[in-house]
């Protein structure tokens, strides 16, 4: 078994728009490093590079250049054996044409009127490339002799954001105060999975950590660039096991899912106040990524020590990577008049906004809010037949990988990882893609998330991913090694 790692600094630091949320967010200050992390795997008779970013999502037409990149420089390199997955922070920059419901371009004489020093997101997105394929490929060049161990633990990292009411409507971060509050819709996963790597003496030289959670704890910062709870994680992981240590953060499937507690946040902003000094906030919410790196450290050197009696200086490795042809999420005739409506309303909106600032939050989220509407308008005229998509499978040992490239409900992950044949089973989502696939239950509750204009795939193309992946995870073990 030979093994590479490699990081790069991906930090933009001059001011850049950043992905996620409606309104446009220029950051002006970085309060901690953006991260792009790769491990090469290979055993001789295959290989797998798994990098993780943190990003809010990944174009998939930049993983394909640096696929392309990466396999010109390395012959021997199979370019669908290079798999990516996004942290979904959504305090980092865009990267890629594809992305986001709105383009810097479309504001660009305006940003640039406030800020001189802009850095487009053309000019980020080659910083991204550079950043991705070096770092690709330097792991591939610093494959040597080492051993392997997986283990399991756990750490309060999510919880389900979706609040569910006695008349079956769904709220994403609905207030669970209300006296028609029924319950919080779906399940949590509290599992934390890790691939420790260790060179031939058994020192420990990083780690695949894998927990079902975005990091979003600073989901609401408005004018700075960090890596969420994952920069503390990386930072305590490190001064508990020192600086050379290399972390891949994994997002399990966590469409649905949130480091915010929805029930019990006084107790919680009361603990965090006499733990840290400060109490919840939606900002940079400091005390709750302290809090959260704690967690997660503490479930690594919980199964560490055991994993390691295990160590695999050899074991089978196999890597499917999969063409599926999902189902389209079908507008009806009731969805197209309701985004006709808020189309209209909105439409109104940026007409008495007309006179605001042109790159303010009142007026840029009218407009990518409109665009986000206008998703919806389009499929209905033109409903594609299928949404084409790439799914990676592999297996590592005893356990398995399944990327999704969505953000992945996490009642489909719990399908895959009930139903594997593997020990354990690390679901990876937003790998090079975007949008939510939402599950049959939450689309009956409707709401942002699981909605026509959020998911362009139906709930049954969450389950075809689900059938799919088992299937093969289960020709890669045998009955005998299950």
């Amino acid at each position: 078994m030979r093994i590479g790692w490699a990081q790069r600094d991906i930090t933009p630091h001059r001011p850049v728009a950043l992905r996620g949320l409606f309104n446009l967010r220029i950051a002006t200050r970085v309060k901690d490093p953006l991260t792009l992390t790769a491990l090469a795997i290979d055993n001789g008779e295959d290989h797998a590079i798994l990098v993780s970013v943190d990003a809010c999502g990944v174009d998939p037409g930049l993983l394909e250049r640096v696929r392309g990149i990466a396999c010109e420089r390395f012959p021997d390199l199979q370019p669908r054996k290079i798999v990516i997955g996004a942290t979904h922070t959504h305090t980092a920059p865009f990267a890629g044409s594809t992305a986001g419901l709105q383009k810097d371009t479309d504001y660009l004489e305006h940003i640039l009127a406030k800020y001189p020093d802009y850095m487009p997101t053309s000019e980020y997105t080659e910083q991204f490339v550079e950043g991705f394929a070096g770092a690709v490929c330097e792991a591939w060049e610093n494959r040597a002799p080492g051993a392997l161990a997986w283990g399991y633990s756990y750490a309060v990292v999510g919880e389900n954001r979706r609040i569910r009411y006695f008349d079956n409507r769904a709220v994403m971060y609905g207030s669970t105060a209300l006296p028609d509050f029924s319950h919080v819709e779906g399940h949590v996963d509290h599992g934390v999975h890790l691939l420790y790597t260790y060179d031939p003496g058994g020192k420990l030289t990083g780690a695949i950590v894998n927990v079902a959670c975005p990091s979003q704890s600073s989901e609401g910062g408005q004018d700075f660039v960090s890596a969420d709870y994952w920069h503390e994680t990386r930072a305590e992981l490190r001064r508990r096991h020192g600086n050379s240590l290399f972390v891949l953060p994994q997002c399990s499937a966590a469409g649905d899912q949130t480091p915010h507690r929805q029930v019990d946040t006084r107790a919680e902003d009361r603990m965090l106040r006499l733990k840290h000094g400060q109490g919840l906030g939606r900002g940079d919410n400091t005390a709750l990524r302290l809090d959260l790196a704690r967690r997660i450290a503490d479930a690594f050197d919980d199964a560490e020590p055991f994993a390691r009696k295990d160590r695999r200086q050899q074991v089978e490795l196999s890597h499917a990577s999969l063409d599926l042809e999902l189902a389209h999420w079908n507008v009806t005739e009731r969805e197209y008049e309701s985004a006709r409506k808020e189309i209209g309303e909105l439409d109104k909106t940026i007409a008495d906004l007309q006179a605001t600032d042109p790159i303010g939050r009142a007026l840029t989220s009218a407009q990518s809010r409109r665009g986000w509407c206008m998703r919806v308008i389009d499929r209905y005229q033109s409903p594609p037949p299928f949404i084409p998509v790439e799914v990676n499978v592999m297996r590592l040992g005893d356990i398995g990988f399944v990327t999704a490239p969505f953000e992945y409900y996490l009642d489909f992950g719990d399908r895959i990882k009930g139903r594997s044949p593997a020990v354990q089973t690390f679901v990876v989502q937003l790998a090079a893609g975007g949008s939510y696939l939402a599950t049959e239950r939450a689309a009956a509750g409707c709401s942002y998330g699981a909605v026509p204009a959020s998911c362009r795939v139906a709930p049954a193309g969450g389950q075809t991913i689900v059938d799919r992946a088992v299937e093969t995870l289960q020709a890669m073990f045998p009955k005998k090694d299950a």
